[in-house]
């Protein structure tokens, strides 16, 4: 991994069903590589609260891509809320409609913050994550950019 160029960006996976797999790199097409070095902060009321991103090998078409990347969590509880029949279907389309755009707009207010997070929306009932993630824009720009 050394000598690796990573964006300076987090891709947080946002899939339609909302279910999030155990592991992100459970495909022949995404490998994890790395873990970066933790990130501490006082933050929501936890003193000393922990962050850990991972870095995964997106492989496509012959190409490689390195980036940090992780499930927006809080999809999880949709999807809780479904299987114990506190919401349908729709009613949990319509939350994690709610939870985007209210997080796009908070990183587009917060200093910078879109910059370096990206949410990924995808079907993952349709769509082949690996294969989806090399046409995103930010994913081409950083490609074509030149190393110094």
């Amino acid at each position: 991994m050394e000598g690796v160029r990573l964006p300076h960006k987090l891709y947080v996976l946002c899939p339609k069903s909302c279910k999030l797999e155990k592991y992100i790199d459970d495909t022949n097409y995404i490998e994890f590589t790395k873990d970066l070095p933790q990130y501490e902060i006082d933050h929501g009321g936890i003193a000393g609260r922990k962050y850990n991103v991972s870095v995964y090998r997106i492989k496509y078409n012959g190409e490689l891509f390195y980036c940090a990347l992780e499930y927006a969590q809080p999809l999880k509880t949709l999807v809780a809320f479904k299987e114990n029949g506190r919401i349908s279907l729709p009613e949990m389309d319509i939350e994690r409609e709610s939870f985007i755009k209210n997080l796009t707009l908070m990183l587009k207010d917060y200093k910078n913050s879109f910059e370096v997070c990206e949410l990924v929306e995808y079907d993952d009932e349709t769509e082949k994550l690996h294969e989806m993630f090399f046409g995103l824009t930010s994913v081409q720009s950083f490609k074509c950019q030149t190393v110094e």
